[in-house]
Formats: C-alpha cells, sequence, structure tokens
C-alpha cells in the first residue's frame, strides 16, 4: 500500500464539475467497487485527491489568469497563492505548455551529454558495472567485481567528486551509452509522464520506460484543446 500520481484525462468540464468528473472516471477502478468485472479482480485505489507536487504543469504564456486552470492541491491544501501564476495542478489542454519543459530538458540533458563525453575522454576507456558483475559469474558479484569496477581512472575520478558523481551518476559509461540525440530524446520523452495514466477511452495504464513514455508523451499530445488534464494522487 502507498501512494502514488497518476495523470487523468477527461472531456471539456468547468472548475464546478471537475471533481465529479475525475470521480466518475476513477470509480471503474475503485477497490470496494461492487460490480466486480470477475471474482479475482482487484482495484487500483482506495482513495484520491486532486495533487501534482512535483509533477506540475507549465500555463501557456497568456493563460495564466484562465479559472479552468487546477491550483488547488487536496492532499496537502495548498491554496492558489501557494502556486506561481507560470505552474498549476491541470487544466485544458490547449493551455497548458508541454513543450517548455521538454524544451528545458532538451537543453540540459544535451550539455550533460557534450561534459560529460569531454571529461571521459581524458581518461582510458571504461567499462560498465555489468561487465564486471558477470564476470564473477555468480548471483552476487561481490567486492572483487566492485573493486575492479571502481579501479578504472574515469570512475575514480568521478567518485572523488561528489558534484560529478551527481551529475554523471555512479555508472556513467551505462547512462550515457548511446548517442547525443538518442540520449537527449529518452530524457526528454521522461518529462511529463506521472507513473500511471488514466487515458481518454477510460484506460488506467501503468509502465516505465521507454514504450510507456512514448505512449503517455503521444496521448497527451494529441488530446483537444478543450479536454482537461489533472494530476491526481491517490492511496493503493
Amino acid at each position: 500500500m502507498g501512494k502514488q500520481r497518476i495523470t487523468v484525462c477527461l472531456p471539456p468540464v468547468g472548475p464546478d464539475g471537475l471533481k465529479q468528473a475525475i470521480g466518475r472516471a476513477m470509480s471503474p477502478f475503485w477497490y470496494d467497487r461492487e460490480d466486480r468485472p470477475h471474482p479475482d479482480w482487484v482495484g487500483e485505489w482506495s482513495h484520491w485527491f486532486v495533487s501534482g507536487a512535483g509533477c506540475l504543469f507549465d500555463v501557456l504564456p497568456g493563460h495564466e489568469d484562465d479559472p479552468r486552470l487546477v491550483r488547488y492541491d487536496d492532499w496537502t491544501d495548498d491554496g492558489p497563492g501557494d502556486l506561481p501564476p507560470s505552474r498549476c495542478h491541470g487544466g485544458p489542454r490547449g493551455i497548458l505548455d508541454l513543450d517548455a519543459p521538454r524544451a528545458a530538458e532538451a537543453r540540459r540533458a544535451g550539455d550533460t551529454w557534450t561534459a560529460y563525453r569531454a571529461f571521459a575522454d581524458r581518461f582510458p576507456p571504461a567499462l560498465p558495472f555489468h561487465h564486471f558483475a558477470e564476470r564473477a559469474r555468480t548471483p552476487e558479484p561481490g567486492e572483487a567485481a566492485v573493486a575492479a569496477f571502481r579501479a578504472q581512472p574515469l570512475i575514480r575520478a568521478i567518485e572523488a567528486d561528489p558534484a560529478l558523481e551527481e551529475r554523471f551518476t555512479s555508472d556513467p559509461v551505462l547512462h550515457f551509452d548511446e548517442d547525443r540525440d538518442a540520449y537527449v530524446a529518452r530524457r526528454v520523452a521522461a518529462v511529463l509522464p506521472t507513473p500511471a495514466l488514466l487515458t481518454p477511452d477510460g484506460r488506467w495504464v501503468e509502465g516505465g520506460g521507454p514504450d510507456y513514455e512514448r505512449m503517455f508523451n503521444a496521448c497527451l499530445d494529441a488530446l483537444p484543446g478543450d479536454a482537461m488534464v489533472v494530476r491526481v494522487l491517490y492511496h493503493a
């Protein structure tokens, strides 16, 4: 049992009917629904809240005062004054700026990839940790595999600087093992998705990885401008 966030996609609805619309969309997945599809059916949630903390949407410039924007957070009791005008928990798809955070991440990821390559070129080529773990040929690689991995000059240099380790990760060869465009695209695709998505046709989709992220982004991009998109926190 724990809390998780889902992005809920809804037909056009005004502020007064938003919570009722979310409730209708979420109701087929309630743990305690009486008309269960089959005896072994298990629901997804016990209660939910409108909440976007940590995964806020950007507002398209010029639409900051639109009354349809969702700026309250049921989980933290934050009111509109706690959010800058440029951020929200949801609203009509057409006035949410989905491209701004993607563009910002593309710039950041591109800079990180370039910086890593420039730094790594100063050292002999390194190998990812799984290379040493596989050579150990045991379920638990053990201290020898860890020591061999960490003995590489590139890894030693990164581990010696906490700022570098935070930026490049503790297994950088694996993390950056793709060309710049592929790395940037992967990072950009992960900006908007929450762990679950409730699609406009009523499908509850959970997942991770590239396929889920592509589906999530494609779903939001294809929504009509007046469709509502809201971040929801649910207890599972």
